[in-house]
């Protein structure tokens, strides 16, 4: 979309908020309240940090947050979500998507059944042969806390088959990243497995990869797969099923006239693919309800509050607040008690434990689980897919969970299947 057609849709966007009768008059047009990049090259380079790391060698990154807008809300009919957010929604859930606008009452099965525990892992075959001991595998990852727990369940799930995993933390930049992933090569690793950096930070490696025969693995990164070499796991299929998820749960949990700010990191892809997934969905499936997006830098990363309370003053209809991953809304919770406004719920998509701890304290509404220690042994299990050379398109998704209740912040089985290590040992023959 060129930006003049950005400017336009934003600009029917507010007559239509102003207009609506539940909408203040007074209201301040949400594009006015964060003001835009210098750039679009500004807007496209920004620093991530840990699990959602990702830059870039050309600006550096605006401090100022953007909004992106939101669609305009109108009844549709036919299609609501793509064919391919549709597919991975059904197989996920079990589901259609909505090709209409929904009532509570046609949600409220829907929303009970995003909330249940998980019982069954989406892989159902075994793999064709157990692991073979002795694999080299070189797993890069960043070096902040949740990070490091992922990298730590991903080595455990592989030394339970026998292999030797090495570390490497990929650093903060894309020099960084670069001479991580050059290390990896000089290892001359069975497999390489990473996360989260867009494969325009990493071609050439990449690419030589390839050519050496290493297959690799990239999880909720967005990198495109590339047959025979690059496999993905975790990434845009199950994103945009999430997004019609929350979309659905936030329009039922307001009545049908849920008012929604999203904020998140665009260089993070996965979360990037999840909001747009919502601003894609949420208004057409819910004449009244609005999401709008706003785009934050990544020096916002747990420094978030005095937006969304500023944000709030301006907007004081809006009653959720979304933040695109955990960490993002550290704080959040606590400003918004001090300001008064503890009457808008706090969501996140892939919850750190400090987000479980605050959805257990009251200061968080709710959290899209993406499990730690599940997510990791998928990574694994596709691992032995690949060596294999068995089927592997079951590992872009996992069962999802949004979690309300919190009896254990501590608890590692927060979102999983309760019995997921037992059901991979039975897939991965270990017991045979």
């Amino acid at each position: 979309m060129t930006l003049s057609l950005m400017i336009v849709r934003l600009t029917c966007d507010r007559v239509r908020r102003h207009t609506a009768a539940r909408r203040s008059t007074k209201s301040i047009p949400r594009r006015d309240m964060f003001p835009a990049p210098r750039s679009l090259a500004t807007a496209a380079c920004a620093l991530t940090i840990g699990l959602f790391a990702a830059g870039c060698g050309g600006d550096e990154p605006s401090d100022e947050a953007s909004a992106s807008g939101g669609s305009a809300a109108t009844a549709s009919t036919g299609p609501i979500a793509s064919p391919e957010a549709a597919k991975a929604f059904k197989a996920v859930t079990g589901l259609d998507a909505l090709e209409r606008p929904a009532t509570a009452e046609e949600l409220a099965p829907r929303v009970a059944a995003y909330q249940e525990v998980p019982t069954k892992l989406l892989a159902a075959e075994p793999v064709s042969k157990k692991a073979e001991p002795g694999k080299e595998i070189a797993i890069l990852y960043t070096g902040v806390p949740i990070a490091i727990e992922y990298y730590e369940a991903q080595k455990q799930a592989a030394e339970l088959l026998g292999w030797k995993v090495t570390g490497i933390d990929v650093g903060t930049n894309p020099e960084e990243f670069a001479q991580a992933y050059d290390r990896a090569i000089g290892l001359k690793p069975d497999m390489v497995i990473g996360s989260g950096i867009p494969r325009e930070y990493l071609d050439k490696q990449l690419t030589e990869l390839q050519r050496l025969k290493i297959p690799v693995i990239q999880w909720s990164s967005g990198v495109q797969p590339v047959d025979g070499s690059l496999y993905v796991a975790v990434d845009d299929p199950l994103y945009m099923a999430a997004g019609i998820q929350t979309s659905e749960f936030l329009a039922a949990d307001g009545d049908m006239k849920a008012d929604v700010v999203g904020f998140s990191v665009k260089q993070y892809a996965m979360i990037d693919v999840f909001t747009k997934s919502i601003d894609a969905y949420m208004e057409k499936m819910c004449a009244e309800c609005s999401f709008d997006l706003q785009q934050v830098a990544a020096a916002d990363v747990g420094k978030l509050a005095p937006k969304v309370t500023a944000y709030l003053q301006q907007h004081p209809d809006t009653k959720y607040v979304l933040c695109g991953f955990g960490d993002l809304c550290q704080g959040v919770g606590t400003a918004l008690k001090a300001a008064g406004r503890s009457d808008v719920k706090i969501m996140t998509r892939d919850p750190a434990s400090t987000n479980y701890q605050n959805i257990a304290n009251g200061q968080e509404w709710a959290g899209g689980a993406l499990p730690i220690g599940q997510t990791s042994w998928q990574v694994i299990d596709l691992a032995q897919r690949v060596f294999n050379g068995d089927d592997t398109t079951t590992s872009r998704l996992m069962p999802q969970q949004i979690v309300t209740d919190v009896p254990d912040p501590k608890s590692a089985l927060i979102g999983a299947v309760p019995d997921y290590q037992a059901q991979y040992r039975k897939l991965w023959k270990l017991d045979d």
